[in-house]
């Protein structure tokens, strides 16, 4: 398993999968417990915090952000949003 940074649009055929991330402490999106809804702007992994205010154009996976189902969601400079709705996460 690679990290890899890129400085340029990524194209993907065959979409992005996203999770937790297994190489612990390699990256401060997630570790290895997924993310969960905390307030549609924050999600936590029980210990660390993600603002959204703060991560503005970041993709994460939410394991309860669609009505306590998971979804992919972004942060919008304010707030995490459903990629599916383009509306708040919520855990309800």
């Amino acid at each position: 398993m690679a990290n890899t940074t890129f400085t340029g649009p990524v194209t993907s055929l065959n979409g992005f999968i996203g999770g937790p991330n297994v190489n612990k402490g390699d990256t401060q999106q997630g570790g290895s417990t997924a993310w969960a809804y905390s307030t549609s702007a924050a999600v936590t992994d029980g210990t660390n915090t993600l603002a959204a205010g703060t991560n503005e154009g970041v993709m994460i996976y939410v394991s309860n952000g669609a009505t306590g189902a998971s979804i992919y969601a972004f942060s919008d400079g304010t707030s995490w949003k459903r990629v599916d709705t383009n509306t708040d996460i919520s855990a309800t």
